[in-house]
Parts: C-alpha cells; structure tokens; sequence
C-alpha cells in the first residue's frame, strides 16, 4: 500500500468519525474561514451557505460573516443556490442583526473612510438580500433602503459600491418619494437625482419628476443653475416639452441653451407633435426661431416637411432681421444642405410658385437652383420673370422677378 493509498483511507476513516460521533461544524468555528484571514475562505463560506446538509445556523453566520466582510455580493450569489425554503430562512434570520448595523446611523465621512461605517456595510448587504427576502423582511428592507436615500444623496452616493441609482431600480415606486424631495432641493445635483428617478420606470413618478423641474425652472428663468439646466436638456419624458417650448420663447435666455431646448423638444414630442410646435415657430417665430424650427423639420421629415414648411412661411412675416441678406442666406443654407440631401424635390419646389406665398415663391427659386431642371422647371419659373414684387432680406436681388431670372439661368 502506498502512503498516498494510507492518507486517503486515514481521511475517509475521520470523515466516518466525525458523522458516527454527530461532531458538525458549528458557527463558532467559521472565525478562522473569515476571506480576511484564509485563503480560500470566501469559496468555502459561499459553499457552506448553499450547501443544505450544513446546520441552519452555520449558514446564517456564514452569510453574516461575508456582510461583515464586505463581500455580500458573493453572499447574494450563494442564497440563489440554497433551495427557495432555505433562502427565506436565512434570510429572515438574518435580516435583523443586518438591520441593528444599519440602524447605527454612522454614515459619516469620517467612518467611511476609516472602514468603520456598520451603517454602509448594512446598506450593501440589504441591497443583495432584498429580492431574496420573505414579505416581512422585505418591507423592513424597503424601510432601510429608502431611509438611505432620504438625506446626503451626494455623499451617501460615493459610500460603498451600491450606488442611489442601484437602490432607486430596485426599491421602484417605493424609493421616489426621497429623491423627488432630494430634486426639489436647489443645492442637490438636479441632473444625476432626475436620472436615477427615470431608473424607476413608472409614468406616475415620470409627471412628478417633471413638475418638480419645471417649478424649479420658472423661479430660476431666465437664468437657469447648470445642473438643473442639464436635468432638463436630458429629460425624455414627453411632459417636459412645454417648458422646453418656454425656454425657447424667452429671449433672455442664454442662446446656446435655447438651441438645445428646441432640439430637445423633437425628441421628447415625437415627430407628429413636435412638428406642430416647430410650424408654429416658422409661422409666428423671430427670423432665428423659424429658421432652425425648418431645419429641425426638414430632418425629422425629410421630402414630406418641405410642403408643410412651405405653406407656413408668413407673406407678412418678418425677414432677414435687419440682416439685408439674411432670407437669402437662411434659404440657401437649407437648400444647399438639407434639400440637396433628399431625392425627387423638384415638384415640391415647382408646385409652390404658383401656389406659395411670395417668401415660399422666393425659397422654392432658390432651391430651384440646386435640384430644377429645364424640362420641369423652366416654363413655371420663367412666369414669375416680370413679377416685380419685393423680397425682404434678399441683398442685390430686389424682386421675385430678379430672382427668377437668376433661377432660370441655373437649371439644368
């Protein structure tokens, strides 16, 4: 018989012993199994806790161990594999001295940084024994996680690897309302509370999230905080779309801030509604207003906003803004760019010289320019040859008869 042959008889013999004797491993004997002070102690505890032929109380202190030790992510991995009767007890036994750490209420800086915050190291293992817990441990869970969120988000939030945004996901409803009073406070981070509500996912609280940055926006207009700015150039909630359309009517606003607003707005709306609100602006709108409300219809639209923007172009409206060449600019840009990008235009264009107003007349011509031809072209422009009606903002070329000539000589 070899030693190796010896040794394995000797250890099987012992094993016998131990299970003829009822000698069982007791939670007193997992001290020296703690991943600080043994190598494989992490890998053993893990197995001992999803192992059911282990005492129900070496499991529940093995599990208590891995909190303690910060590892209750590999805790949360181990309950998965115990049988669904044996998570709900470990669980429920659990619970409390995990709550006691909690309720310590020692969050601070200073604790945290020292490694000596119970509070923290409870917080981390609610998290993960929070979708494995019986109903009364769950709602004495829920109670924990929601009190985590209800004050110091900024610094709770940087303690421990379980972010708000972790714990707002989780808790779902349950865990709005101390983030919706963490985003009405003006000294919070408006933008990063509003996305961890948007984690939640509930339409009820999508409203809530949205009045409550609306309030704060018109006590602040025209001058926003850049963070409360942010929460509101992010938003994606439908519902925030009439104080972006706000934002853009206040020309006291910051004009870089009412670009984004506008952009903003054909993201949230959607593209039926937020094609109303922009043929609004090209009707009713300042010069710079219309302009990039065409340039947003033309990209959320292609071919089939060219009509509508067409139609909505104002015979009386103001042009150019002082600018004596700003209409042609402004027409040009969109008839270089975005209309030379879309194919089969042309009878958009023709159709609107006899039918447009004179400013759609005068954009038609000028896209005419890019995309008409002499078959299809030709004969409806060279109508307009003699019509000696003025065009705003249109520099050197006075009339919508100038125009035309000029057109004419561009066809192909």
């Amino acid at each position: 018989m070899t030693a190796r042959h010896l040794v394995s008889m000797m250890m099987v013999s012992l094993s016998l012993l131990l299970v003829v004797s009822g000698c069982q491993r007791k939670p007193e004997d997992l001290e020296v199994w703690r991943p600080s002070r043994a190598k494989n102690g992490l890998d053993k505890l893990k197995e001992w806790i999803a192992d059911d032929s282990e005492p129900m109380p070496v499991r529940v202190r093995a599990s208590e161990i891995l909190v303690e030790e910060d590892y209750a992510y590999a805790l949360a991995t181990s309950l998965e594999k115990a049988s669904e009767g044996d998570r709900a007890t470990i669980v429920a036994q659990l619970t409390p001295t995990i709550l006691q750490w909690y309720n310590t209420q020692d969050a601070t800086v200073e604790a945290y940084e020292t490694n000596k915050s119970k509070q923290v190291i409870a917080k981390e293992g609610l998290y993960h024994l929070y979708k494995h817990a019986p109903p009364e441990q769950k709602a004495q869970i829920e109670a924990a996680l929601v009190d985590w969120l209800s004050k110091d988000l900024f610094v709770r939030n940087q303690m421990g690897t379980i972010t708000v945004n972790q714990i707002a996901e989780a808790l779902g409803p349950k865990g709005a309302e101390p983030l919706l009073k963490a985003l009405a406070d003006p000294n919070n981070q408006q933008h990063t509370i509003a996305a961890d509500l948007r984690k939640i996912k509930d339409k009820a609280i999508d409203a809530k999230r949205v009045e409550v940055l609306t309030k704060m926006a018109e006590s602040q207009l025209p001058k926003l905080d850049k963070d409360l700015e942010r929460a509101i150039l992010e938003e994606e909630d439908a519902s925030i779309a009439p104080l972006l359309v706000t934002i853009v009517d206040n020309d006291k606003v910051e004009p870089a801030v009412r670009d984004s607003a506008h952009l903003r707005i054909g993201k949230v709306q959607g593209k039926v509604q937020a094609m109303s609100t922009y043929i609004t602006w090209v009707r009713k709108g300042p010069e710079g207003l219309r302009w990039i409300s065409i340039q947003s219809i033309a990209e959320i639209q292609g071919k089939l906003g060219l009509t509508p923007i067409l139609a909505a172009l104002p015979e009386k409206g103001t042009y150019g803004e002082g600018d004596p060449e700003g209409f042609s600019r402004d027409a040009g840009r969109l008839c270089q760019t975005e209309v030379k990008e879309m194919k089969d235009t042309e009878p958009v264009f023709v159709k609107a010289l006899s039918t447009g107003t004179t400013p759609a007349k005068a954009v038609a011509l000028r896209c005419l320019q890019e995309v008409g031809t002499q078959a299809a072209a030709k004969a409806p422009v060279e109508k307009l040859v003699e019509d000696e009606t003025p065009l705003p903002a249109w520099g050197e070329t006075k009339t919508l008869g100038a125009l035309a000539k000029e057109t004419l000589g561009k066809l192909k």
